[in-house]
């Protein structure tokens, strides 16, 4: 059992856990980003994002990731397409489902959530990982400073410790915003989502 894993694992249990799952550690793997990848190639899954703050609203989304690649598609309570987010290693592009418009994502707009995780990040939280600059021990790091805005629930799984939970505290908004995934399964590919924005969508 490697000593990521180890630390993880008593956090969980002292800290949360009512019911502690039972882990066979003989026969437990705690793999990493790149392991996952290389393993599954894809995987895919769902949740849903709460917003509490000035204005509350929830949303329900579906996703696949493919290496450092990932598609999200979101939906309101009526089950309504609202929003297509591509997050690619060449850039992160958001599509208005409801107004047809596609949007090339840059630092520093108002989407305060995608200055704090880019591309890669998007695809290791889906893959189940923490992002790697979340956990760095550069103490004066930009990366550092936003983590105290972003928290992160894991949970035991059959493949080590997977990311099930993230939260984002926007002082500014007076807001926090919740993304929980309560499934996923790895070696699958959502071939709907993977085909990305079409490009008929036009630019604003």
């Amino acid at each position: 059992m490697n000593y990521r894993f180890s630390v993880l694992l008593i956090f969980i249990l002292v800290f949360g856990c009512t019911n502690p799952p039972e882990i066979i550690p003989d026969g437990y793997i705690d793999l990493t980003y790149d392991e996952l990848k290389a393993d599954y190639r894809s995987c895919i899954g769902k949740g849903i994002m709460t917003s509490k703050g000035t204005k509350s609203w929830k949303l329900n989304y579906t996703f696949t990731t493919r290496n450092d690649s990932s598609f999200i598609q979101f939906r309101d309570i009526f089950g309504r397409r609202i929003l297509f987010v591509e997050a690619i290693p060449t850039g992160i592009t958001l599509w208005d489902i409801q107004e047809n418009i596609q949007y090339a994502y840059k630092k520093g707009t108002s989407i305060l959530i995608l200055d704090m995780v880019g591309t890669y990040d998007i695809a290791q939280i889906l893959w189940g990982e923490v992002p790697v600059k979340f956990v760095s021990d550069t103490t004066e790091s930009s990366s550092e400073r936003n983590s105290n805005l972003v928290n992160f629930g894991l949970s035991a799984s059959n493949i080590g410790m997977v990311l099930d939970r993230i939260t984002f505290n926007i002082d500014s908004l007076d807001t926090v915003i919740d993304f929980k995934i309560f499934e996923r399964e790895f070696g699958k590919n959502d071939l709907q989502l993977s085909k990305g924005i079409p490009l008929s969508i036009p630019y604003n």
